[in-house]
Formats: structure tokens, sequence, C-alpha cells
């Protein structure tokens, strides 16, 4: 079955706001075991709604919609894709009874234009949206569906989960089986090399597998039937064990939760002081719900100063040595430990760019440090990217340098 997404928005056009619908979307259908033929982005044009829609109808299945349904006279989705179907806008009076309530409950006056939002397509079907004021709706044209929905992306997901009982109903997806493994710290290429062997036996199982890379982390989706699911599973089983120090969860579980996880389980805690990361760190790991349990807190030590003052780095060390060297960035994390009181420390100290960097020391040097009760770890990596690139890479693999230090990995490098 084919899936086409169509964002609608001058806001997405030019830059002011990044589409995450159709990432989100995609995934979720090819986890339904659609296949998404096409991504388009278009602006909130009479023209541009109506060809593109009769384009992607031509080809796909099924069409989603998103964006263009707000309450101003600039969101035309609503009345567009009413003209295009051959339907005609009707008040639906019990769902303006719930956006009056809706109103009334945080202290705000009911309008007229708020009142247009319960004008709905006769014949679609109507998708309420528990988190917001635009309905959803879902128009039928021969065999061929489109499902249009606003384009807050909060209100969009709750859309999408209450209508995936229904899309499963209505379309013969098979029995499509997706399951999905993470490792952090080695690369696409590498990891392909090292599992050729599988990839062989894949092929004659008639599974497929897919790399899906980012920032220090590759994604390995293995795609078979729900017949197979125990072989998939032992599949990802097998390369599991050969990188025990890599893989650190399964779907879509994030590197930060695995860590939580983790620390929840060891009964430890965690603290952070950040130089060249400025709290990053800090800002991925209580992203994660429940991070209260094992998080204490941070310093961003930015400066030589702070770094004397708040986590006791030696003062000859520093100017010595610079703030990027494996010393200071042991005396952070060590001095990190006592002040913050914690089981766990990591730290970091590095050349972000894209200014700084000298011959000894080029742009996205940077040092990270890990101090324990019983010892202290440094590790100094060399990246390559830009300024934003250079301080998400030095998150992604300080987590991961925490991870295989409370798992002994890193002690097994040094016996």
């Amino acid at each position: 079955m084919q899936v086409d997404i169509i964002t609608i928005g001058d806001e997405i056009l030019i830059g002011q706001t990044i589409d995450t619908n159709s990432a989100w979307l995609g995934h979720k259908m090819n986890e339904l075991g659609f296949s998404i033929r096409q991504i388009t982005s278009i602006s909130d044009n009479k023209n541009a709604i109506e060809s593109t829609v009769e384009n992607s109808l031509k080809h796909a299945d099924l069409v989603f919609v998103t964006g263009g349904l707000g309450p101003t006279k600039d969101d035309i989705t609503k009345s567009v894709l009413t003209e295009y179907f051959q339907d005609e806008l009707v008040l639906y009076p019990h769902i303006a009874d719930e956006i009056e309530a809706y109103f009334t409950s945080v202290g705000k006056p009911f309008l007229e234009v708020n009142k247009q939002q319960a004008m709905l397509p006769k014949k679609a079907i109507i998708i309420r949206n528990d988190a917001g004021t635009a309905s959803g709706m879902w128009f039928k044209k021969e065999e061929k569906h489109l499902i249009s929905m606003p384009g807050v992306p909060y209100e969009m997901k709750g859309i999408i989960e209450r209508i995936i009982p229904h899309l499963k109903d209505e379309f013969n997806l098979g029995d499509f089986y997706h399951k999905t493994i993470q490792l952090q710290g080695i690369g696409e290429s590498s990891l392909a090399d090292q599992i050729s062997d599988i990839e062989k036996q894949l092929e004659s199982e008639h599974i497929s597998i897919a790399y899906l890379p980012s920032i220090g982390i590759v994604k390995i989706r293995l795609t078979g039937t729900a017949q197979q699911a125990d072989l998939i599973a032992d599949h990802l089983e097998t390369i599991k064990q050969r990188f025990p120090a890599n893989y650190f969860g399964a779907d879509d579980l994030s590197l930060q939760a695995a860590l939580g996880e983790l620390l929840k389980d060891r009964k430890m805690t965690i603290g952070t002081v950040e130089s060249c990361t400025g709290g990053a760190i800090a800002q991925r790991i209580v992203s994660t719900a429940g991070s209260s349990a094992y998080y204490e807190g941070s310093i961003v030590s930015y400066s030589y100063d702070l770094k004397e003052q708040l986590v006791a780095v030696n003062h000859d060390d520093l100017w010595n040595h610079g703030a990027v060297s494996q010393t200071v960035v042991e005396q952070m994390a060590q001095g990190g430990l006592k002040q913050l009181g914690v089981d766990i420390c990591i730290s970091t100290s590095g050349i972000a760019g894209p200014d700084g960097g000298t011959e000894d020391k080029p742009v996205g040097t940077v040092w990270v440090g890990i101090a324990t009760k019983d010892r202290v770890y440094s590790k100094k990596f060399q990246f390559k990217h830009n300024r934003e690139r250079n301080i998400e890479s030095t998150v992604v693999y300080g987590l991961n340098f925490v991870r295989r230090v409370i798992l002994g990995f890193e002690d097994e490098k040094t016996n």
C-alpha cells in the first residue's frame, strides 16, 4: 500500500518551522506496513493544494495532509479539500459545544472564528482532536483515501494514534514485522562488514536489513513477516552479542533513556560538569521522564576561573596543559563527583569551533572524563564537523561512555 505525505504551510517552505510531522508519519506508517512513496511540502495556496492532492491520489492509496486547518483566513485547506471532494461544509453542533467548552475552561472568549472550526465536510469522516480545536477529516474517493489533520505535531500524533485501528481494518497491510536495535560508537560501513555473514543468511531467508545512521548511532532494522518474529529476534541477538559495548537498546529507546534505566537498576546517581557542551548533556538526561530518580544536577564551568572555583581544577594544570586536556577533564569529573555528591560524574572540555583550534588541538578535539568513587576515566575524541555536530557528537559519545564505564567495558580495555 502506497502512502503520500503532504505538509502545508509557507512557514515550512521558508524554514521558519521545521517539518517534523513527515518524519514521524513516515516512520509510523512504515511500521504498519505501508510504503512511503513521496513527501511534499507546499504553500497554503488553492492551486498548490489541488494539484498536489490530484497527483498524489493518482499514485498513492492513502494521502496524509497536515497543516492549514487553523481558524484564520489564511488557513484554507479545509475549504479547498471540501470543494475538491465535491462536498459541503455543515455545522456539527456537538463539536461546536466541545470547542466552546474548551475556551471556557481556559478563560478565553468563544469567538465566531472559533465556531467556524465546527464547520466541517458533510460526507467526510470527522476525527475529533482531543488536544486542540481543529478536527481531522477522512475523505474517500473511489478506492483512494485522504486524511487531513492539523499541523501542530502533538495534535496530529493524537489523531493518528486514534485512527490506527481503523487504518488496519481498512487496508490489507499483510503481516509485515519490523524489529530494530541500536548501536553507538561503530560506523555503518564497519558494522556492515562485520555482519556480512548474517546479511547473507538474511537474504536466503527473505528478511531485509536496513542501516539507519545518525550522529554516533546506527540502527539496524530487520523486516520480515510475523511468522519470522522469532527468527528475526535470534539474528538481532547474535548481532548484540558481537557488539556488547555498542548495543544500548531496541526500537526507539533513546540513549539517555537506556542510561537512565541502567542507573536506576544499579541505584546510582549521576551529575554533569560541562564546558564545551554548555549543559547539553544535562538537558539530554532530563529530557527523559523520571530522571529525577538518578540525576542530581549540573555545573557548567565554561571559564578557567569557574573550573578552579566550582570544581577545584588545579590552576597550574589549567595554564600548563590548557582546559582541553586529560588532566583538566579528569579533575572536572572528580570535582563534580564531590560537589554534587553523586555516584558517577561526566565532564566535557573541548574545542567545538568554528574557531579556537590549534595545530595540536584542532577544532573538534574533545576530552570526556568520567569519575566514580573508585577511579577516574578519560577519553579523547576527534570530531571533524561544525560546532553543532561537535556538541551533539560529544553528548552521544559521552552518554555511552558513561554506560560503558558502569557496565565494566572500560575496565576490560585496561586489563
